[in-house]
C-alpha cells in the first residue's frame, strides 16, 4: 500500500515538474528571450532586416560611386589643368526668391602673356569689398587658355553622394539594430556596427575629397563642397542616436539592478 502511495506520489511530482518546465518554456516564447538573447520564438523573420540592409548597400554604392566620380573629375583639373593664381577683380550678384542671392567673382589672369578674365561658376552667400584684390588660385586649360575654373570639388556629384549617405545611414541602422535584435544585441554591439561604422564613414566622406587635389590646401577644396553641411548634420544626429541609446541602457540596467 505504502509503496503505491510512493509511486502515485513520485507521477505527480514529475506531472508537476514537467508542467512548471512548459510553462517556463511559454512565459520565456512570450518575452521573447531566451538565455539572454531575443528569440520571438521559434522563428526569427529576418526579411525587415534583409530588406532594409539591401537598400542602404544600394545607396551605400551609389554613394560610393558618385564620390569616386568625383574624386576622378577633380583629378582631371590637377593633371590636365595648369594651376596658377589670379586677382578678384568683381563680383557679380544673382538673387531669386527661392534661394536668396548668391556672388560669383569676377577673376582676371594672365597665361602665355594675354591677359583674360571670367567669372567663377559657383556663388558664395557672402562678399566683402575687401575680397577685391585677393588672389585666388585657379586651373587654367592649357588647350584654351580662356577656359579657367576656381578649385572645383563640388556640384550635383557632390550633392548626389551627400545624399545617398543620409538615407544609407537611416536604413542601415533600422535594418542592422532589427538583425542585431534577433540574435542577442548590446549597446557594444551597436555600436561597434551601426553608430560607430556611420560615423566613421561620414568622416571619411568629410575628409577625402581632399585627395581630389593632394597639392591644394584641405580649406580651399571643402569649403566648396556641396553637401558638406549635409553629412556634418547626419554624423552629428548619429552621434546623437548613440548618446540617447547609450544612456537608455544605463538606466534600464539601474532599473533592473534596483528591482
Amino acid at each position: 500500500m505504502d509503496e503505491n502511495k510512493d509511486i502515485i506520489q513520485n507521477d505527480n511530482e514529475s506531472s508537476v515538474e514537467e508542467k512548471l518546465l512548459e510553462l517556463k518554456k511559454r512565459v520565456a516564447e512570450i518575452k521573447g528571450t531566451h538565455n539572454g538573447k531575443v528569440t520571438y520564438g521559434e522563428k526569427k523573420d529576418k526579411r525587415p532586416a534583409i530588406i532594409f540592409l539591401s537598400i542602404a548597400f544600394a545607396l551605400f554604392c551609389a554613394c560610393i560611386g558618385l564620390f569616386v566620380w568625383n574624386i576622378i573629375r577633380m583629378r582631371r583639373y590637377e593633371s590636365d589643368y595648369v594651376k596658377m593664381y589670379g586677382t578678384v577683380v568683381d563680383v557679380k550678384s544673382h538673387h531669386s526668391s527661392d534661394s536668396g542671392t548668391y556672388y560669383y567673382l569676377v577673376i582676371t589672369y594672365t597665361y602665355d602673356g594675354k591677359e583674360y578674365t571670367f567669372t567663377d561658376d559657383v556663388g558664395r552667400r557672402e562678399f566683402g569689398r575687401d575680397d577685391i584684390g585677393k588672389v585666388a588660385q585657379i586651373y587654367v586649360n592649357p588647350q584654351h587658355p580662356a577656359q579657367a575654373v576656381v578649385v572645383m570639388s563640388s556640384g550635383s556629384i557632390a550633392i548626389g553622394y551627400s545624399c545617398c549617405f543620409c538615407f544609407f545611414c537611416f536604413f542601415y541602422a533600422f535594418g542592422m539594430n532589427f538583425l542585431l535584435g534577433l540574435f542577442g544585441t548590446s549597446f557594444l554591439k551597436r555600436l561597434c556596427f551601426v553608430w560607430g561604422l556611420e560615423i566613421l564613414l561620414g568622416i571619411a566622406l568629410f575628409l577625402f575629397p581632399w585627395l581630389g587635389f593632394p597639392n591644394s590646401t584641405f580649406g580651399g577644396v571643402f569649403s566648396r563642397v556641396d553637401g558638406s553641411i549635409g553629412i556634418i548634420v547626419v554624423c552629428g544626429l548619429v552621434f546623437l542616436a548613440m548618446c540617447a541609446d547609450g544612456a537608455i541602457m544605463h538606466y534600464v540596467r539601474r532599473y533592473e539592478r534596483g528591482r
